[in-house]
This record gives C-alpha cells, structure tokens and sequence, in this order.
C-alpha cells in the first residue's frame, strides 16, 4: 500500500491506498479539505459559517456543499432526536472553548460566561431548497459533522483510483474491496500509547468518539468539547469512548457522539437497535462491545 499524509482540520490526514498517486491525483483531495476548512471553521472569521452566524434572523444564500451539510444536519438532528444539535456554538462558547484546541488544552480558561448555560432544543436553522437558502435562529457549530462529510466525499475520489483507506484524526472510511479486513486498535483512553482492544473492518467507516482529549479547566473543573444539549454543558457520561462502524463516515461519527451523549444504558441500547458494531469504554475502564 501506498502512504500518502498532510495536515488539515488540526489533524493529520492519511491515505492508505492500492496504487502510487501523482500530484494530479492528489490535488482534488487537498483543495477538497481546504474548500471544507474555508466553508466550516468557527475559527476563521472569513469562514462561510462565521459569515452566516453574523446574520442570524436573516435569509442567506450559501454554497452547494453548506447545502449539502446543513441538510445532513437537519437530516441527523431528526434522527437522533435532538441530540445531535449544531445549534450549541453558544453552549460550546459558555463552557470555555472559544479557540482552537490547540491553544486551550489543559489549560485553566476564564469561565465568567458560564453561568448563563442553557439547554439547546430546537433546530437552530430552516432551509430553503429552491433557493438554496438558510435562515439562522442561532449560531451553529458544524465540527461535528464537517469531518464525516469530507472523509466520505475524499474516499468517493479516492475510489475511483484504487482500494484503501482514508485516516483523519481517527476516524477511517475504507473504499473500494480490501483483499483482506483492518484490523483497527482502539486506544485506551486514559493512556493513549496503549491498545487495549480492536475491532475487524473490511468495509464501511469507523469513528471514535471521546471526552478525554479535548479538555480544559473552569474554575478547576474538567470541561470537554461533547456538549450535551439537554443541559448545554459538557456531557458527564460515564461513556469515556465509543467507537462505532457504520456504512458511512458521517454516521460513524454522529452515531459515535450520540451514544456516548446516551451513556452506557441507552447507548448500549441504540447500538443493538441500529444493529452496529461499537466497543464502549466507561470512565472505570470497562469495555462493552456490541
């Protein structure tokens, strides 16, 4: 297999693939990640999503592929009964993470906006497909479902040249017919230079899910980036990582956030009503596999 990586979304991204690629290969998959970076990050104020939040209460015309993600976003919000919200950009502000994790993890963050958190319920949006329009009630947060959408849509690319997987931060999206199935470690996530487990993968995606990454101090107590939008405050699960296979990158993720969001119970509970393969790890360290 041929190894190809580059950084992007504050994450490396690595393909895995059956035949040598040339820069003409390659350059769609870079210009697809810089197109998703421009179009989604909170962090760039020239970002397509920073624009939008600027202009709450007010129709907008957005791009094809902001459609394409807002659509899936309402799509996935319904589907999880709320519980994959994009509308928790405040709520994620309120708890402390208002820049990139990079610069905050760790670290002890002021915390004086905090006492106002609330619950986030509704959809925060409604879109106009004849327009190709969106009206925001909030501001919105997409990190949570812009890496599935671009995983799925590079390894369409991909596909066409030849067999592999595409790796970012994590999360894989296999393409085309592997001769043989991945065997994919999952971390321990109280000591990530150990594998504690794995799981078989010859198509489909995997996602991990995991509150103990991205964490940060206020006022001494941890916070983590999974918000729960029934409180608006970080997620106290006593899932600490889930890790999921689906047909899709996209829903690996969301599926991965939601159950870990659910807790061990009900979590366990969707990934035998999905009929999904997971590994679950709780805040004691006990691994459940469905």
């Amino acid at each position: 297999m041929y190894q190809y990586q580059f950084n992007s979304m504050s994450t490396m991204v690595r393909i895995s693939i059956s035949v040598e690629l040339f820069a003409n290969d390659l350059l769609p998959i870079y210009k697809q990640f810089e197109l998703i970076e421009n179009i989604c990050s909170r962090f760039r104020e020239d970002s397509e999503l920073s624009q939008m939040n600027q202009q709450l209460e007010q129709e907008v015309s957005v791009s094809e592929e902001m459609f394409s993600i807002l659509t899936d976003a309402e799509h996935f919000y319904l589907k999880t009964g709320g519980l994959f919200n994009p509308g928790i950009l405040t709520a994620l502000e309120q708890n402390g993470y208002r820049a990139s994790i990079e610069k905050i993890r760790g670290k002890e963050i002021d915390g004086s906006a905090s006492r106002n958190i609330n619950a986030v319920s509704n959809l925060p949006f409604s879109l106009n497909a004849i327009k190709q329009t969106v009206i925001l009630q909030r501001k919105i947060d997409l990190g949570g479902i812009a890496k599935g959408w671009i995983i799925d849509r590079a390894a369409k690319l991909l596909e066409n040249l030849g067999y592999g997987f595409i790796n970012v931060g994590g999360d894989i999206r296999i393409f085309g017919e592997l001769p043989r199935p991945l065997n994919i470690g999952i971390e321990d996530p109280f000591d990530t230079t150990k594998i504690i487990t794995s799981l078989q993968v010859q198509n489909g995606a995997l996602a991990t899910s995991t509150s103990a990454k991205r964490q940060w101090y206020v006022k001494g107590e941890v916070k983590h980036h999974l918000i729960d939008p029934r409180s608006g405050k970080s997620s106290d699960s006593s899932i600490v990582s889930a890790t999921v296979l689906a047909p899709t990158a996209i829903e690996a993720d969301i599926w991965a956030k939601t159950i870990l969001l659910l807790g061990e119970t009900e979590g366990q509970e969707w990934v035998r009503s999905k009929g999904l393969g997971a590994v679950l790890i709780n805040k004691y360290g006990d691994i459940w596999r469905g």
